[in-house]
């Protein structure tokens, strides 16, 4: 999952359960699921779900962040990199040709 959240729009009035009052919401109503509190599930997770335990059983396979480190992105790769990288390479390119261009037009105008 490349992003921290997804959001939906109701197409029908829904209850739900907010701090132990039940609340109803109308069509049209925008909602907006942070993905991460998945990872606070204790259903899933167990009693220890709001300890830190980077040694805990399926966490590769079912962690829900994105964080990356440098190469290091369990399985979850930002869906706008290679994007990023064709971008960056092609300013590179045209501040090349530029800069080429540039000191091109000063060597002339220096020997003339």
């Amino acid at each position: 999952m490349p992003v921290a959240a997804s959001h939906r729009v109701a197409r029908e009035p829904f209850t739900v359960t907010v701090a132990g009052k039940k609340r109803t919401f109308p069509t049209g109503t925008k909602i907006l699921i942070p993905m991460l509190l998945g990872m606070l599930s204790e259903d899933f997770w167990g009693t220890t779900a709001y300890e830190f335990n980077p040694q805990r059983d399926n966490l590769c396979p079912f962690h829900m962040g994105f964080h990356s480190v440098g190469d290091r992105h369990a399985g979850r790769i930002c869906p706008g990199k290679n994007l990023a990288i064709e971008m960056l390479t092609d300013v590179i390119i045209s501040v090349g040709k530029a800069r080429r261009s540039y000191l091109s037009q000063k060597s002339e105008n220096i020997k003339v």
